[in-house]
């Protein structure tokens, strides 16, 4: 980094952890929303591995556009604003969806599982995405004693031996005129989110957690700490009613009071204590089903037709 920085943005941007994958329990929030949404499909998922979490083109895109937006914010914060300027990003969004392609279809046994007319198309998407933030980056991204404080910032924090909490955090960014921190998740979307997916709970209780542990992880005050979804679309209506409506980018800044924030941790806290054992493995039994209509819509038991309780 090329400017000096203040000395916590200076702790979190060098930070660092040991992960001992080998003796250690990690618990990552996509497991803990998969056990949230149905057990039974969590145990399968993670325990007994009759599924898999198929690649798509909506994943490969999500890491691509993740990845471009990260490489630009890096050289707009720590570098000049002319070379940001200056990127070629629709050049590096492809190469970007390129190599996230490869490394999918190497997950999925060698298999395509997208068409060069889909890949076309959600190029153009990203595209265009991107043309939109870089055009109204002073909107969303003001360099005006603001510091890029960290990207994929990693949290690592013991819930009880040999058992941790793991986490990346998109961006962290801190605000010298507040005395502010700000992370920001990244989400890809077609539409949007509606009111529904704000309402979500378990959607909104990554960054929550993100917060909870960010805090102590780096000694920094909770009320200090704000969230942020930043959700960029891929398609946006031509004829809409609202102005706002047209925009790329859909910013959601979710509750994050004292309740809203007991909420997220009481989830994680059953998540383990439902499925760790006192050896700090997880817990081999018979998971209970929890179906719904969103619960079941991509779930592979239900398409292998092996939940007799799937909702169809």
């Amino acid at each position: 980094m090329s400017k000096k920085l203040p000395s916590k943005v200076k702790e979190v941007w060098n930070h660092k952890v040991e992960q001992n994958y080998d003796e250690n329990l990690h618990i990552s929030y996509s497991k803990l929303v998969h056990y949230a949404t149905c057990p039974r499909q969590w145990q399968a998922l993670n325990l007994t591995k009759e599924i898999n979490t198929l690649p798509s083109i909506h994943m490969t895109f999500g890491t691509a556009v993740h990845e471009t937006i990260q490489s630009w914010l890096d050289v707009l914060y720590n570098k000049k604003v002319k070379d940001a300027n200056e990127m070629k990003l629709d050049s590096l969004l492809y190469e970007n969806m390129i190599k996230a392609y490869v490394n999918d279809k190497e997950r999925n046994n060698g298999t395509d599982f997208s068409t060069k007319d889909e890949m076309q198309k959600f190029y153009l998407d990203g595209k265009h995405i991107l043309d939109f933030i870089k055009k109204k980056r002073a909107a969303y991204f003001t360099t005006k004693g603001v510091y890029l404080a960290g990207i994929e910032t990693v949290l690592y924090r013991e819930l009880r031996p040999k058992v941790y909490f793991k986490g990346k955090i998109d961006l962290v960014f801190y605000d010298e005129r507040v005395d502010r921190w700000t992370i920001v998740d990244i989400k890809t979307s077609t539409k949007g989110w509606s009111k529904y997916q704000k309402a979500d709970d378990n959607k909104k209780s990554q960054v929550l957690l993100y917060r909870h542990f960010f805090s102590e992880q780096f000694d920094i005050p909770l009320e200090k700490i704000d969230v942020l979804y930043f959700i960029v679309k891929r398609q946006v209506p031509k004829d809409a009613e609202f102005a706002s409506m047209q925009k790329r980018v859909q910013e959601f800044t979710p509750p994050s009071g004292p309740r809203k924030m007991k909420q997220a941790v009481t989830l994680l806290s059953t998540f383990v204590t439902d499925t760790v054992g006192e050896d700090g493995k997880y817990i081999y039994k018979n998971y209970p089903t929890t179906p719904s209509k969103d619960a079941c819509m991509f779930c592979e038991l239900k398409k292998k037709r092996m939940c007799s309780e799937a909702i169809f």
